[in-house]
Protein backbone atom coordinates (compact mmCIF):
# COMPACT_ATOMS: atom_id res chain seq x y z
CA UNK A 1 0.00 0.00 0.00
CA UNK A 2 2.84 2.18 0.72
CA UNK A 3 4.53 1.71 -2.43
CA UNK A 4 1.54 2.19 -4.21
CA UNK A 5 0.92 5.73 -2.72
CA UNK A 6 4.74 6.61 -3.71
CA UNK A 7 4.08 5.31 -7.60
CA UNK A 8 1.24 7.87 -7.43
CA UNK A 9 2.87 10.71 -5.25
CA UNK A 10 5.98 10.26 -8.03
CA UNK A 11 3.76 10.19 -10.91
CA UNK A 12 1.72 13.34 -9.84
CA UNK A 13 5.49 15.07 -9.41
CA UNK A 14 6.89 14.19 -12.90
CA UNK A 15 3.46 14.37 -14.66
CA UNK A 16 3.00 18.25 -13.75
CA UNK A 17 4.21 19.26 -16.66
CA UNK A 18 2.75 17.02 -19.35
CA UNK A 19 -0.73 16.18 -17.61
CA UNK A 20 -3.83 18.09 -17.98
CA UNK A 21 -5.94 19.44 -15.55
CA UNK A 22 -8.43 16.42 -15.80
CA UNK A 23 -5.28 14.24 -15.28
CA UNK A 24 -4.37 16.15 -11.98
CA UNK A 25 -7.36 16.14 -10.67
CA UNK A 26 -7.85 12.11 -11.05
CA UNK A 27 -4.59 11.71 -9.80
CA UNK A 28 -5.18 13.56 -6.51
CA UNK A 29 -8.81 11.39 -6.33
CA UNK A 30 -6.75 8.23 -6.43
CA UNK A 31 -3.96 9.40 -3.70
CA UNK A 32 -7.00 10.54 -1.16
CA UNK A 33 -8.40 6.73 -1.76
CA UNK A 34 -5.48 5.19 -1.17
CA UNK A 35 -4.68 7.13 2.09
CA UNK A 36 -8.45 6.54 3.38
CA UNK A 37 -7.42 2.68 2.63
CA UNK A 38 -4.69 2.58 4.75
CA UNK A 39 -6.10 3.74 7.85
CA UNK A 40 -6.62 1.52 10.42
CA UNK A 41 -10.23 1.35 11.81
CA UNK A 42 -10.28 0.74 15.42
CA UNK A 43 -11.31 -2.82 16.44
CA UNK A 44 -12.55 -3.42 20.08
CA UNK A 45 -12.64 -7.22 21.46
CA UNK A 46 -14.30 -8.48 24.21
CA UNK A 47 -11.46 -8.31 26.33
CA UNK A 48 -11.35 -4.68 26.09
CA UNK A 49 -15.12 -4.31 27.01
CA UNK A 50 -14.73 -6.51 30.28
CA UNK A 51 -11.45 -4.18 31.21
CA UNK A 52 -13.72 -1.22 30.83
CA UNK A 53 -16.68 -2.20 33.10
CA UNK A 54 -14.67 -4.33 35.72
CA UNK A 55 -11.37 -2.42 35.39
CA UNK A 56 -9.15 -4.13 38.44
CA UNK A 57 -10.68 -7.53 37.70
CA UNK A 58 -10.29 -7.78 33.92
CA UNK A 59 -12.71 -10.29 33.68
CA UNK A 60 -16.30 -10.89 34.72
CA UNK A 61 -15.24 -14.59 36.14
CA UNK A 62 -12.96 -12.59 38.24
CA UNK A 63 -15.47 -9.85 39.52
CA UNK A 64 -18.39 -12.87 39.45
CA UNK A 65 -15.75 -14.44 42.14
CA UNK A 66 -15.64 -10.87 44.19
CA UNK A 67 -19.00 -10.55 44.53
CA UNK A 68 -19.58 -13.87 45.85
CA UNK A 69 -16.55 -13.14 48.38
CA UNK A 70 -17.98 -9.68 49.37
CA UNK A 71 -21.23 -11.99 50.08
CA UNK A 72 -19.40 -14.42 51.93
CA UNK A 73 -18.55 -11.31 54.25
CA UNK A 74 -21.44 -9.68 54.52
CA UNK A 75 -23.20 -12.89 55.81
CA UNK A 76 -20.91 -13.62 57.83
CA UNK A 77 -20.94 -10.32 59.34
CA UNK A 78 -24.91 -10.38 60.02
CA UNK A 79 -24.02 -13.74 61.04
CA UNK A 80 -22.02 -12.71 64.19
CA UNK A 81 -24.34 -9.91 64.76
CA UNK A 82 -27.73 -11.34 64.53
CA UNK A 83 -27.12 -15.30 64.96
CA UNK A 84 -28.81 -16.35 62.01
CA UNK A 85 -31.03 -19.29 61.87
CA UNK A 86 -30.03 -22.37 58.51
CA UNK A 87 -33.30 -20.38 56.77
CA UNK A 88 -32.39 -17.01 57.30
CA UNK A 89 -29.07 -18.19 56.10
CA UNK A 90 -30.29 -19.68 52.95
CA UNK A 91 -32.33 -16.48 52.07
CA UNK A 92 -29.77 -14.12 52.60
CA UNK A 93 -27.74 -16.41 50.56
CA UNK A 94 -30.31 -16.45 47.97
CA UNK A 95 -31.57 -12.68 47.75
CA UNK A 96 -27.08 -12.05 47.26
CA UNK A 97 -27.29 -15.10 44.33
CA UNK A 98 -30.09 -12.62 42.63
CA UNK A 99 -28.14 -9.48 43.25
CA UNK A 100 -25.15 -10.81 41.27
CA UNK A 101 -27.61 -12.49 38.46
CA UNK A 102 -29.59 -8.96 37.89
CA UNK A 103 -26.11 -7.45 37.69
CA UNK A 104 -24.90 -10.29 35.21
CA UNK A 105 -28.15 -9.53 32.92
CA UNK A 106 -27.15 -6.01 32.97
CA UNK A 107 -24.23 -7.06 31.66
CA UNK A 108 -24.72 -9.27 29.15
CA UNK A 109 -27.12 -6.60 27.38
CA UNK A 110 -24.86 -4.32 27.48
CA UNK A 111 -22.45 -6.51 25.67
CA UNK A 112 -24.90 -7.35 23.24
CA UNK A 113 -25.40 -3.59 22.81
CA UNK A 114 -21.08 -3.67 22.65
CA UNK A 115 -21.14 -6.27 19.79
CA UNK A 116 -23.64 -4.35 17.47
CA UNK A 117 -22.02 -0.82 17.83
CA UNK A 118 -17.84 -1.77 18.37
CA UNK A 119 -17.15 -1.52 14.60
CA UNK A 120 -18.65 2.12 14.45
CA UNK A 121 -17.07 4.76 16.40
CA UNK A 122 -19.77 7.10 16.74
CA UNK A 123 -21.91 4.59 18.19
CA UNK A 124 -19.26 3.52 20.22
CA UNK A 125 -19.42 6.65 22.33
CA UNK A 126 -22.86 6.17 22.63
CA UNK A 127 -22.17 2.59 24.19
CA UNK A 128 -20.11 4.56 27.58
CA UNK A 129 -23.30 5.58 28.62
CA UNK A 130 -24.55 1.83 29.48
CA UNK A 131 -21.03 0.98 30.87
CA UNK A 132 -21.02 3.98 32.99
CA UNK A 133 -23.56 2.48 35.60
CA UNK A 134 -22.25 -0.83 35.44
CA UNK A 135 -18.34 0.88 36.49
CA UNK A 136 -19.79 2.62 39.63
CA UNK A 137 -21.53 -0.78 40.77
CA UNK A 138 -18.60 -2.77 40.62
CA UNK A 139 -16.31 -0.04 42.28
CA UNK A 140 -19.06 0.93 44.84
CA UNK A 141 -19.55 -2.59 45.66
CA UNK A 142 -23.10 -4.73 44.15
CA UNK A 143 -24.73 -5.03 47.73
CA UNK A 144 -25.54 -1.93 48.56
CA UNK A 145 -28.92 -0.12 49.83
CA UNK A 146 -31.16 -0.46 46.79
CA UNK A 147 -29.47 -4.48 46.86
CA UNK A 148 -32.05 -7.30 47.13
CA UNK A 149 -29.59 -8.37 50.12
CA UNK A 150 -29.89 -4.77 52.06
CA UNK A 151 -33.96 -4.72 51.00
CA UNK A 152 -34.25 -8.35 51.89
CA UNK A 153 -32.81 -8.03 55.95
CA UNK A 154 -35.75 -6.44 57.29
CA UNK A 155 -37.89 -9.19 56.37
CA UNK A 156 -35.32 -12.27 56.73
CA UNK A 157 -34.38 -10.85 60.45
CA UNK A 158 -36.73 -11.01 63.29
CA UNK A 159 -37.58 -7.20 64.86
CA UNK A 160 -35.54 -7.96 67.38
CA UNK A 161 -32.21 -9.19 65.15
CA UNK A 162 -33.04 -6.25 62.72
CA UNK A 163 -32.50 -3.84 65.56
CA UNK A 164 -29.04 -5.13 66.62
CA UNK A 165 -27.70 -5.24 63.14
CA UNK A 166 -28.62 -1.64 62.14
CA UNK A 167 -27.34 -0.07 65.13
CA UNK A 168 -24.00 -2.51 64.27
CA UNK A 169 -24.11 -0.86 60.99
CA UNK A 170 -24.74 2.48 61.86
CA UNK A 171 -21.62 2.46 64.14
CA UNK A 172 -19.48 0.87 61.58
CA UNK A 173 -20.44 3.46 58.94
CA UNK A 174 -19.71 6.47 61.46
CA UNK A 175 -16.55 4.79 62.34
CA UNK A 176 -15.53 4.93 58.65
CA UNK A 177 -17.02 8.12 57.90
CA UNK A 178 -14.63 9.42 60.35
CA UNK A 179 -11.53 7.39 59.05
CA UNK A 180 -12.34 9.10 55.56
CA UNK A 181 -12.49 12.78 57.14
CA UNK A 182 -9.53 11.99 57.89
CA UNK A 183 -7.90 10.38 54.45
CA UNK A 184 -9.87 13.27 52.84
CA UNK A 185 -8.13 16.17 55.11
CA UNK A 186 -4.81 14.65 54.12
CA UNK A 187 -5.28 14.70 50.25
CA UNK A 188 -6.47 18.65 50.99
CA UNK A 189 -3.52 18.97 52.24
CA UNK A 190 -1.47 18.24 49.36
CA UNK A 191 -2.39 21.16 47.80
CA UNK A 192 -3.78 23.20 50.69
CA UNK A 193 -0.73 22.84 53.69
CA UNK A 194 -2.51 23.45 56.92
CA UNK A 195 -1.36 23.91 60.49
CA UNK A 196 -1.73 21.46 63.14
CA UNK A 197 -4.49 23.76 64.79
CA UNK A 198 -6.55 24.20 61.28
CA UNK A 199 -6.14 20.57 60.40
CA UNK A 200 -7.85 19.82 64.02
CA UNK A 201 -10.76 22.46 63.70
CA UNK A 202 -11.44 21.09 59.98
CA UNK A 203 -11.77 18.14 61.02
CA UNK A 204 -14.02 18.36 63.98
CA UNK A 205 -16.14 20.99 61.70
CA UNK A 206 -16.37 17.71 59.26
CA UNK A 207 -16.85 15.12 61.81
CA UNK A 208 -20.00 17.28 63.67
CA UNK A 209 -21.99 18.17 60.37
CA UNK A 210 -21.31 15.65 57.49
CA UNK A 211 -22.96 12.53 57.85
CA UNK A 212 -21.40 9.02 55.96
CA UNK A 213 -21.84 8.35 52.44
CA UNK A 214 -24.62 5.27 51.44
CA UNK A 215 -21.57 3.98 49.51
CA UNK A 216 -17.66 3.87 49.63
CA UNK A 217 -14.68 3.49 47.22
CA UNK A 218 -13.26 6.02 45.21
CA UNK A 219 -16.37 8.89 46.09
CA UNK A 220 -15.32 8.99 49.20
CA UNK A 221 -13.06 12.42 48.53
CA UNK A 222 -15.75 13.61 46.55
CA UNK A 223 -17.95 13.18 49.05
CA UNK A 224 -16.66 14.65 51.70
CA UNK A 225 -15.54 17.65 49.95
CA UNK A 226 -19.19 18.08 48.03
CA UNK A 227 -20.65 17.89 51.97
CA UNK A 228 -18.34 20.37 53.05
CA UNK A 229 -19.24 22.65 50.08
CA UNK A 230 -22.65 23.03 51.61
CA UNK A 231 -21.55 24.41 55.04
CA UNK A 232 -22.24 28.23 55.11
CA UNK A 233 -19.40 29.68 53.77
CA UNK A 234 -18.38 32.10 56.93
CA UNK A 235 -18.01 28.89 58.99
CA UNK A 236 -15.42 27.36 56.52
CA UNK A 237 -13.34 30.66 55.01
CA UNK A 238 -12.47 31.48 58.69
CA UNK A 239 -10.56 28.88 59.13
CA UNK A 240 -8.14 29.62 56.85
CA UNK A 241 -5.99 32.22 55.33
CA UNK A 242 -6.44 34.64 51.91
CA UNK A 243 -4.15 32.08 50.22
CA UNK A 244 -5.28 29.06 51.48
CA UNK A 245 -8.84 30.39 50.93
CA UNK A 246 -8.35 30.89 47.67
CA UNK A 247 -7.06 27.22 46.88
CA UNK A 248 -9.96 25.55 48.72
CA UNK A 249 -13.04 27.66 47.77
CA UNK A 250 -11.87 26.15 44.37
CA UNK A 251 -11.85 22.68 45.20
CA UNK A 252 -15.20 23.40 46.73
CA UNK A 253 -17.11 24.89 43.78
CA UNK A 254 -15.31 21.71 41.60
CA UNK A 255 -17.09 19.53 44.48
CA UNK A 256 -20.82 21.66 44.46
CA UNK A 257 -20.38 20.36 40.35
CA UNK A 258 -20.10 16.75 41.04
CA UNK A 259 -23.43 16.65 42.85
CA UNK A 260 -25.38 14.85 40.14
CA UNK A 261 -22.42 12.09 39.59
CA UNK A 262 -22.33 11.76 42.92
CA UNK A 263 -25.95 11.09 43.06
CA UNK A 264 -25.78 9.01 40.24
CA UNK A 265 -23.10 6.70 41.98
CA UNK A 266 -25.43 6.25 45.40
CA UNK A 267 -23.41 8.10 47.45
CA UNK A 268 -25.56 10.58 48.69
CA UNK A 269 -28.55 10.31 51.27
CA UNK A 270 -32.05 9.52 50.42
CA UNK A 271 -34.45 12.30 50.80
CA UNK A 272 -35.97 10.73 53.68
CA UNK A 273 -32.47 10.53 55.31
CA UNK A 274 -31.80 14.22 55.05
Amino acid sequence: MRGRIFSIVFAYCVGVSVAGAQDLLEIEVEIEEAQDAFVVQPQFTDENFDQWVFQQHSSAAGARKSMIDQLTVIAEDVQRTCELTTTQKNKLSLAGRGDINRFFDRYDEVKKQFHLKRHDQQKMNEIWQDISPLQMTTNSGLFQSDSFVCKSLRNILTQEQYERYHQAERERREFRHVAVIGLTVHTLEQSVPLRDDQRQQLTELLVTETTPSRVSGQYDYYYVMWQLSLIPEDRVKRLFDDVQWKVLAQALNQAKGMEAWLKRSGALPEEDEN
